[in-house]
């Protein structure tokens, strides 16, 4: 299946961009059929500046073309374009969208390409990942530590030509919590593999480990508890928010990830941004029976969040600790 194409990577730029790919199209095919024509003839005739058609004309390499056409020729020869599912990194791919759709992102002017986490470790893998499949990236990346204690890591990438690859792929532009955006359609038709993949990626920065409750040995109703993905949304945007969350919910049962039909706004938990606007978290959550949590568990790695999956697997030692016991002739339970 095709997932992205070189008008894909043409339709991320401004209409001034489009129309000048469209001229310089035009203007191609004007001089295949007219070989003699000069840069001012075919100006005129295209009806557009001498300007643009003079260094169109240009041989050599002073040649220009369109800055999109730029760089759906790098993503050519770099063997990104066409992108397909069948591409051998498409997998990989899909779960660094995944993440975009966490704790990434793509500033609005499309200059950065970023991931944040508090563990380098993270990071690292990541960063990783990204140069395996995009290695002439390498000297447009750099680190930088934050927060208010210096506890996060914000890994940059500053190559526009992946930057719009991924814009391209549906990855969210500028500031989530206040921008309206959407999953990408394609991504109900992916393969069991690449839904996981890309739910992967998100549910790495998103997902909340499971408790196992509670601290009473004689407690006999222990069970997991706030097994829930959150997403934050300005007030205003409560309704596109809630139709994401939806189509999201049915992204994870069409993999065999099981919710329950709750969606839970925190209204006790109101933040008061800088913009102006008020924003509130809203929860999915995944069903906590014991063998869903395992069957979570074996599905998803939570690549980019292996200290999310050191917990996870600590917590379901308890559960199976408990059940062991509870089965046990010495707990008096059948």
């Amino acid at each position: 299946m095709l997932l992205v194409d070189e008008q894909d990577i043409i339709n991320t730029y401004s209409e001034e961009e489009k129309f000048s790919c469209n001229k310089y199209a035009e203007y191609n095919e004007l001089i295949k059929e007219n070989p003699s024509f000069g840069y001012k003839r075919c100006a005129k005739l295209l009806d557009t500046p001498q300007g643009r058609t003079r260094w169109w004309h240009t041989k050599g390499a002073k040649r220009a073309v369109p800055l999109a056409l730029k760089t759906a020729n790098k993503l050519k020869e770099e063997g990104f374009l066409p992108f397909c599912t069948n591409h051998k990194y498409c997998t990989n791919i899909l779960r660094i969208l995944g993440v975009l759709f966490g704790d990434g992102g793509i500033d609005r002017r499309l200059n950065t390409l970023a991931f944040i986490s508090a563990d380098k470790r993270d990071i690292n893998l990541w960063k990783k990942d990204l140069l395996e499949m995009f290695p002439f990236i390498s000297n447009k990346m750099n680190l930088r530590e934050g927060g208010d204690y210096g506890h996060s890591f914000n890994l940059r990438v500053f190559d526009r030509n992946i930057i719009r690859f991924f814009v391209a792929l549906g990855a969210p532009v500028g500031d989530k919590v206040s921008t309206k955006y959407s999953l990408p359609e394609y991504i109900f038709n992916l393969s069991q593999n690449n839904k996981m993949a890309f739910l992967d990626g998100l549910l790495s920065s998103e997902i909340s480990v499971p408790n196992f409750r509670g601290d009473n040995r004689w407690n006999w109703t222990k069970r997991f508890t706030n097994f829930s993905l959150g997403l934050s949304k300005i007030d205003s945007l409560e309704k596109e928010h809630r139709h994401l969350l939806k189509n999201l919910r049915n992204l994870c049962a069409s993999v065999g990830l099981a919710c329950t039909p709750n969606l839970r706004k925190e209204i006790g938990k109101v933040t008061q941004r800088k913009d102006g606007h008020t924003s509130c978290c809203y929860r999915i959550f995944s069903q906590t029976h014991f063998e869903k949590v395992i069957n979570f568990n074996k599905k998803f790695p939570l690549r980019y969040s292996q200290g999310k999956k050191r917990r996870l697997d600590a917590e379901i030692e308890k559960a199976i600790e408990f059940r062991n016991w509870c089965g046990s002739p010495a707990s008096g339970k059948p």
